[in-house]
């Protein structure tokens, strides 16, 4: 590529990221608008993988999320005040906290997703099948690249 020349990937990129950061802040702006919870998504992140992991440390959880230590132990202590999630030390290790979903967490997760789920239909079914399967598949196909790098590790 000569000096000047634009690369195509780079502009691809460039379009790729304003369409996508239009679109996250869209769903965020959705889900507050017909919400009237009081929680935020990554909260809801963290209820998520409590469901799908069972009990955790605040340590794996803010990996997992990609967030602090310390904004992790924020997040926590917010759904353990609303009663969304318990707190819990071993008796091998009494300087290690285990994090688990309670019962109304579980419920709270599955009420809010299916709000969210109802919602995001509304606009979803306005696409045809095909370009649905088209759209999940790709968004899969780039996280399993993004997720297989090592270089990233």
């Amino acid at each position: 590529m000569s000096k000047g020349e634009k690369d195509p990937v780079i502009e691809y990129i460039k379009e790729l990221d304003l369409v996508f950061s239009r679109l996250i802040n869209r769903f965020r702006w959705l889900f507050r608008k017909y919400s009237s919870d009081e929680i935020t998504g990554t909260q809801l992140a963290v209820l998520r993988c409590l469901r799908a992991e069972g009990a955790c440390t605040t340590s794996y959880l803010a990996e997992v999320l990609g967030v602090t230590l310390s904004a992790i132990t924020a997040l926590v202590n917010r759904l353990y005040r609303q009663g969304l999630a318990s707190r819990e030390r071993k008796e091998k290790d009494r300087r290690q906290v285990w994090i688990n979903i309670t019962p109304r967490g579980l419920q709270y997760l599955q009420e809010a997703e299916q709000g969210r789920y109802f919602l995001l239909s509304m606009y979803f079914s306005r696409l045809p099948e095909e370009e649905r399967e088209e759209f999940l598949r790709m968004m899969k196909k780039v996280l399993d690249l993004i997720e297989s790098d090592e270089q990233l590790e």
